[in-house]
């Protein structure tokens, strides 16, 4: 009896452990941190964070904290781990990649996520000041409030999050008026407060008799030097994926 409790809770554990090798290998870890900056409690936190906010909106969230990258810079290095590891999801995939020799980072979006979330450098104002504060779990964290909150909005109305939306035109209008008003009567009551100063009745009154006196009129041309250069083409360049599908993002450093 001892004998067949011990071989199945060996059974079991062997089971288990199968199962948990497939799940790693079928969902890869959504937070990345060989760079030694989060503790296992943040990973952990960060990770049931990253999953709620899959299941909320049918897509992928990444998170890497990366030593260094080598024979890549950024762009492509975010494209391909945004590919390999969180590509796949309903609603598409977005990667945040953090590089601690360069201090870079770089987000990517696939093309599902590109439809859902364009401005990633609007996105990026949620976590870059906590890298730059060396905040990473703040950062990471940030991060995926910003995706929920842009998400979020999407699929109320139907269109991507736009920061300037939140800017009230009325508002500034007022700012304006009320500075204006402001300054109008700061500086009348400096002037009256000016017993040596008052306004004159024409602009004559400000010139000063016999100060310049003007004996010869003359121009001469002395020399034309001119000189034409070619203008310079701008090139610019857009990310694609070594999936087949564009990818968007943006990056930078901290």
């Amino acid at each position: 009896m001892i004998k067949k409790f011990f071989a199945f809770v060996t059974i079991f554990v062997i089971a288990l452990s199968t199962l948990k090798i497939c799940e790693a290998s079928i969902y890869p870890a959504p937070v990345v941190d060989t760079a030694n900056l989060l503790s296992e409690y943040e990973i952990k936190d960060l990770t049931q964070k990253i999953r709620a906010v899959e299941s909320k909106h049918q897509i992928k969230i990444g998170v890497e904290f990366l030593k260094t990258i080598t024979g890549k810079d950024e762009r492509v290095a975010a494209d391909s781990l945004l590919d390999k590891n969180f590509s796949g999801a309903k609603n598409g995939g977005i990667l945040l990649l953090v590089v601690m020799d360069t201090r870079k980072w770089r987000v990517s979006t696939d093309s599902l996520m590109m439809k859902r979330i364009p401005d990633t450098d609007s996105l990026s104002k949620n976590f870059v000041g906590d890298l730059s504060a060396g905040d990473y779990y703040g950062a990471a964290s940030n991060y995926i409030d910003g995706v929920d909150k842009y998400l979020t909005y999407y699929e109320q109305n139907g269109a991507p999050y736009d920061a300037s939306n939140e800017f009230d035109i009325l508002s500034l209008g007022f700012a304006i008026i009320f500075s204006i008003v402001c300054g109008i009567m700061f500086r009348s009551s400096l002037i009256d407060s000016m017993s040596n100063v008052q306004a004159a009745i024409s602009a004559r009154e400000y010139l000063k008799r016999e100060s310049v006196k003007i004996t010869e009129n003359r121009d001469n041309f002395l020399f034309r030097n001119i000189q034409r250069r070619r203008k310079s083409k701008s090139s610019s360049s857009r990310g694609s994926s070594g999936g087949g599908g564009s990818h968007g993002g943006s990056g930078g450093s901290f």
